[in-house]
């Protein structure tokens, strides 16, 4: 059995002794300094405690005590002088013993062996997870530095209606789920509903940022990939016409959404009327970054990062060029279609697995409401019984109250929606941004898979949206 050793002194250590009394897991010997009466009930007694009333600040009467051989050393002093006194008393005696020191004044000590319990920071932190948009950290298991978090789902909240399993859980995990007073272990099946409460645990700066992802409010897209859209423009590969129509479909995007500010980066500049009119769009909201050094677009991952892009607008061949490196900085992408994108009649969605659209679907309609178009879902529903279909239909009525958005759902069964939109050009093609959409065309001529064959549609706009 071991023995720690306490120096107390005030109320709030009194009520230490307290709670250590009433917990019956505790089975230490634990030996009570103070010189106070009103800091100990002395009817707090058994076999595991003993007190003993003198000053601690005096270094003879506490080296007698250290005779004994502590494990730990508890300082709760009400008193800064005597909580530094009894310390340096401690350190004089023993260097390498175990110390722990509530502090109430700010304290600076660096020494290994001594964690100091800052009250003005617990009792700051435990406050600040009280308020409604921020996030409760576990403190007092685990490292303590954020990476155990508690997050209350909104009803806005984009994790709002969404299987466990739809969520991409990178460097994180939810692993509880608070509701109605009780807890469930996460499975990938459990679908969170608003007003749960989630447990993660992973990455400290991971977990920040699922933070901000549940707390993304609806009507904030591009959050929360970013705050700002991202304009790429090559000079040297495309003619008048083809930036013409990116400008345009960048400038009404940022108008039409909730973006801070969009920045046209062109590669490859030349001395054009394009050059001058690109660079007369430089005002209030909207940069443009002539390029000089750098002639392809693999060099933007760090300015993604520093600008807080959360959309990027580029045309089809560099899509289909760069796609691999665009999938990997995770942001969505609007590729430009033929048309202009003022001309843009409806959206739609094609799915033949229900678990893609979900992990994008609250983006979806987050988007479509705001760009104020009709937006239709297709399953192509080979394979899916009756039983899947009415939960998917079910799940998706849900997301659309949630977003007072209308979503027209029709299921096709006999053939690929795709053969009756591939020569529209009027509409923006929703597709989820995931490794399906990868590889050359060659290898997808015979698959099904409705992601797969987004390449069919290209005369639109696309917007690829990576999950959440």
């Amino acid at each position: 059995m071991g023995r720690i050793l306490l120096l107390a002194d005030g109320l709030f250590a009194k009520e230490f002794v307290n709670k250590i009394f009433n917990n019956k897991t505790f089975e230490e010997i634990i030996d009570i300094v103070y010189y106070n009466d009103e800091s100990v009930d002395l009817n707090l007694k058994n076999e595991q405690f003993f007190y003993y009333k003198f000053d601690p600040t005096s270094l003879i009467k506490l080296e007698n005590l250290l005779n004994e051989e502590y494990h730990q050393v508890i300082i709760y002093m009400q008193k800064k002088e005597d909580a530094l006194a009894c310390y340096e008393n401690l350190r004089k005696v023993h260097l390498r013993l175990n110390v722990v020191l509530m502090d109430f004044w700010g304290l600076d000590i660096k020494d290994n062996f001594c964690e100091i319990i800052s009250i003005c920071d617990t009792l700051n932190t435990r406050l600040i997870g009280c308020l409604d948009n921020m996030p409760s950290m576990a403190q007092f298991i685990g490292l303590g530095k954020g990476e155990i978090m508690e997050v209350k789902i909104s009803a806005g909240s984009s994790f709002a209606y969404r299987h466990v399993s739809s969520i991409s859980q990178k460097r994180f995990r939810i692993v509880m789920v608070y509701r109605n007073n009780d807890y469930i272990l996460a499975r990938p099946g459990l679908i969170l509903m608003p007003n749960d409460s989630i447990l993660i645990v992973g990455d400290p700066k991971a977990l920040q940022s699922v933070f901000s992802s549940v707390k993304t409010s609806l009507g904030r897209f591009p959050s929360p990939f970013g705050d700002n859209i991202l304009c790429i423009i090559d000079m040297k590969k495309m003619d008048e016409f083809s930036i013409n129509k990116l400008i345009y479909a960048s400038l009404l995007f940022h108008t039409r959404i909730n973006s801070k500010k969009l920045y046209f980066r062109v590669i490859n500049p030349t001395l054009t009327s394009m050059y001058y009119k690109l660079k007369s769009l430089n005002k209030n909201s909207v940069e443009v970054i002539f390029d000089y050094d750098y002639i392809d677009i693999k060099n933007i991952k760090n300015y993604t990062e520093s600008a807080n892009i959360g959309l990027i607008v580029i045309e089809n061949y560099l899509f289909e060029k760069e796609k691999e490196f665009l999938f990997n900085l995770k942001i969505p992408i609007l590729k430009a279609g033929i048309g202009d994108f003022a001309d843009l009649k409806s959206s739609v969605v094609l799915s033949s697995n229900f678990e893609d659209v979900e992990g994008i679907a609250s983006i979806m309609l987050d988007l479509n409401k705001q760009i104020q178009l009709n937006l239709s879902l297709y399953y192509y529903a080979v394979k899916l019984n009756k039983a899947e279909l009415f939960e998917y239909i079910q799940y998706f009525e849900s997301l659309s109250k949630l977003h007072d958005e209308k979503l027209l759902q029709i299921e096709e069964k006999e053939r690929n929606p795709i053969s009756k939109f591939s020569y529209r050009q009027n509409m923006l093609h929703f597709i989820p941004f995931n490794e399906k959409i990868l590889g050359n065309k060659l290898n997808k001529i015979f698959k099904t898979d409705l992601n797969t064959l987004y390449y069919k549609m290209n005369k639109n706009y696309q917007l690829f949206i990576p999950s959440l």
